[in-house]
C-alpha cells in the first residue's frame, strides 16, 4: 500500500467511519494490514496512528455486523410468523366434500 493511501485512512473522521458499510470498512482495514506487513521500516509515530485507526475501524465493523444480525434476525422472525400463517390456514381449511348423489338422494345415473 502506498503512503497516500495510508495517509488517506488516517485522516477519516469518526463520522465517516460509522457511516461506512461492511466492505469498505473491511477494506480500509485490510490496507493498514497490508501496510504494516509490507513495510519492514515503519515510523514509530505513523504505526501507532494506523494502529489507532485500525482499532477504530475495526470497532465500527463489529457495531456494523451486530446490527446486520440484528436486522436478519427480524426478518427471519417475520418469515417465519409468515410461514406459520399459512401452515394455519393450510390446517384449518378442511376441503369441500363434493357428492355424486342427485337432490333426492339418489345417483345421478
Amino acid at each position: 500500500m502506498d503512503e497516500k493511501t495510508l495517509e488517506s485512512i488516517l485522516k477519516l473522521k469518526e463520522e465517516q467511519i460509522d457511516s461506512m458499510d461492511f466492505k469498505k470498512l473491511l477494506g480500509h482495514i485490510r490496507s493498514i494490514d497490508e501496510y504494516f506487513r509490507s513495510n519492514s521500516q515503519i515510523d514509530v509515530e505513523i504505526a501507532l496512528k494506523a494502529y489507532q485507526k485500525a482499532i477504530q475501524l475495526l470497532t465500527a465493523a463489529r457495531l456494523r455486523l451486530i446490527t446486520l444480525k440484528k436486522e436478519k434476525e427480524e426478518l427471519d422472525k417475520q418469515y417465519s410468523s409468515f410461514l406459520n400463517s399459512i401452515e394455519s390456514e393450510e390446517v384449518s381449511e378442511e376441503p369441500q366434500e363434493t357428492s355424486t348423489e342427485g337432490e333426492d338422494g339418489k345417483l345421478p345415473f
